[in-house]
């Protein structure tokens, strides 16, 4: 049916990527050399700053009233420091449906050189007073300044008070695209949720909102400090957390936008990334000796970079960490294709033996693309809700504890699971045709799989390195002799997704109990875009059509009693091509004694 000569020798490209990879492997760059601490920051005086926001205005939602008053507290502790420049950022947005007026207020410390350091920190809070999140790094922001702007520094110091982080973080966003000055900007340290009384990791977030890398020089000099200066300890991702993220850009707070913009950022964070539930962020939960270590952390890590003179090493653009070296993406990307290129080869040769023989390729082809129907109406439905406004589309990153499962949620994940099965039903998912003969609809099983692939690969590459497994699958069903068993097909398929599935479980797991849900939500707002959903729609129905030719076996096609098979058909199903049968009374018959005029009659 195919020739398996041909799949293996595809490998070849494959194993010139690898040594490609091997050799562009490069060292991490060293962190920045410490610097002694001008000043001491003051987690006390952080700690009364929190407890003031919280009292002034324990609701502080994106555009209200409580938002607002904080903003002319900070913009009056920004007067109050000699020698700074006030400026702001205005601009709107969407909160809880409504529209919203938000600002960013900026402090501004020039110093002896044009290139500057940016420390952020977000004011507003989407539910509960926030006192151990954007309260907690509002104040730890007011201890910076009055600490930082005491001391001489080279750089221009640059202090932001960000608005609507609960909305999609759209003040990151306002400054990483209208700040007039952000070439300059050398790193830039975003306080994100640092006093929580129940700390855990990670305490360094480098995630971006999209297939980027953070700076390796800033995000080893961040660990590199919060080691020194607190009891908390920076535990690694591993390689395939960090291959997630650029498969599935999933970060939720502010150094992920900025990171998507080409900003070298890092955030510290005493709770991970994912913001902490009311329940979890009121002036119970606030400890001030996290509050220190955090603060502490980014007094010194904006020292050191005000102290270093040469930019700082990103590294490359993109990169995975393996084994204390980092794999460029590029890298990563090429051999993502290479791994593809022996499936289409053995889907090229089986399709083109297809058509030899006369085995209705083209029809295969249609039926393997429809088995991506189901899944695909579900997912043209889905927009539809959104496009009408039943669904949600919130920004990315949005705050998952504004977006729960409700009865309205679970009535839409039902009709999408309804539209699945119905679809399926109707295609008859599980069937192949009876006369379709597997010659033609293993390659075009294939060729489907392999196309699908390709598609992610050009939308993100290492999203296309989880999925290559399933490229191959079919082949478990391209043997002359027939299909493999059929549970033995559905181990391979169940296999073949596991690195995609484990991927979704990475990104799934800080959402909580509703992950699904907010998954949907990734897909309406279309930071899951489009064309990785075909794909995915693609593989998922490609492995449903090799799973059910497996089922059916080799038997031949179904024929009325004492019908006779054609030749082609034959070879056909065989994966033989066929010699042109020429009828038995259109032969010339030739004797085998020259002149024998019986013979020649007969």
């Amino acid at each position: 049916m195919v020739s398996f000569r041909i799949y293996r020798a595809g490998f070849a490209p494959a194993l010139l990527a690898i040594v490609v990879l091997l050799f562009a492997l490069t060292a991490p760059p060293d962190p920045l050399p410490a610097v002694a601490a001008p000043a001491e920051f003051d987690e006390l005086a952080a700690a009364r700053f929190d407890r003031q926001i919280t009292d002034a205005a324990p609701d502080r939602t994106p555009g209200s009233e409580g938002d607002a008053a904080i903003a002319q507290m900070v913009e009056q502790h920004f007067r109050q420091v000699e020698g700074g420049l006030i400026s702001e950022q205005r601009f709107s947005g969407q909160f809880d449906g409504h529209d919203v007026d938000l600002r960013n207020v900026i402090l501004t410390l020039p110093g002896d050189t044009d290139r500057s350091v940016v420390v952020m920190a977000p004011r507003d809070s989407g539910g509960g007073p926030g006192a151990a999140s954007s309260a907690a790094a509002t104040a730890a922001l007011l201890e910076l300044v009055d600490e930082l702007s005491a001391q001489s520094h080279t750089k221009t110091l640059v202090f932001v008070s960000t608005d609507g982080s609960s909305a999609g973080v759209l003040g990151a966003r306002e400054f990483a695209t209208a700040y007039p000055d952000l070439a300059s900007v050398d790193a830039l340290i975003d306080l994100w949720q640092p006093g929580s009384s129940d700390p855990h990791g990670p305490f360094v977030l480098q995630s971006s909102a999209d297939s980027a890398s953070a700076s390796a020089q800033l995000v080893r000099t961040a660990e590199h400090q919060l080691g020194d200066q607190a009891d908390l300890t920076q535990s690694s991702e591993g390689a395939f957390s960090e291959l997630v993220g650029l498969a599935l850009p999933s970060g939720l707070s502010e150094q992920a936008v900025l990171i998507e913009h080409g900003v070298a950022a890092v955030g510290l964070s005493s709770a991970g990334e994912p913001p902490l539930p009311p329940s979890q962020d009121g002036q119970e939960n606030l400890g001030s000796s996290t509050l220190g270590d955090i603060g502490r952390t980014a007094l010194l890590l904006a020292v050191t970079v005000d102290a270093d003179t040469a930019p700082l090493d990103h590294g490359p653009s993109t990169y995975v960490p393996l084994a204390g070296n980092l794999v460029p993406g590029w890298t990563l990307a090429l051999l993502a294709l290479t791994l593809l290129i022996p499936a289409a080869l053995a889907a090229a040769d089986g399709m083109r033996r297809g058509v030899r023989s006369h085995a209705g390729v083209g029809w295969a082809v249609g039926w393997a693309s429809s088995r991506a129907l189901p899944l695909f109406a579900a997912l043209v439905f889905f927009y539809f809700l959104s496009l009408v406004g039943l669904v949600a589309s919130p920004p990315f990153p949005f705050d998952p504890n504004l977006f729960g499962i409700g009865a309205g949620q679970i009535v839409v994940m039902v009709l999408l699971a309804l539209i699945v099965a119905g679809v399926y039903y109707g295609i008859r998912g599980w069937r192949v045709p009876a006369v379709l003969p597997r010659a033609a609809a293993v390659p075009a099983l294939g060729a489907v799989s392999t196309l699908a692939v390709f598609i992610s690969w050009l939308a993100n590459p290492y999203l296309a390195l989880l999925l290559v497994p399933t490229a191959h699958v079919w082949l478990t069903c391209a043997g002359r002799r027939g299909p493999l068993p059929w549970p033995f097909v559905l181990g391979a398929g169940t296999l073949s997704v596991v690195p995609f599935a484990f991927a979704i479980g990475d990104v799934a797991g800080p959402l909580g109990s509703a992950a699904p849900w907010l998954l949907l939500l990734m897909v309406s707002d279309g930071q899951l875009g489009f064309w990785p959903m075909l794909a995915s729609c693609l593989v998922v129905g490609g492995l449903l059509g090799i799973l059910a030719v497996a089922i059916r076996g080799a038997q031949p096609p179904a024929r009325r009693p004492g019908a006779l098979r054609p030749p082609r058909e034959i070879h056909a199903e065989s994966g033989m091509e066929a010699e042109e049968v020429v009828p038995l009374d259109a032969r010339p018959i030739t004797s085998s004694r020259a002149g024998d005029d019986r013979w020649s009659e007969r």
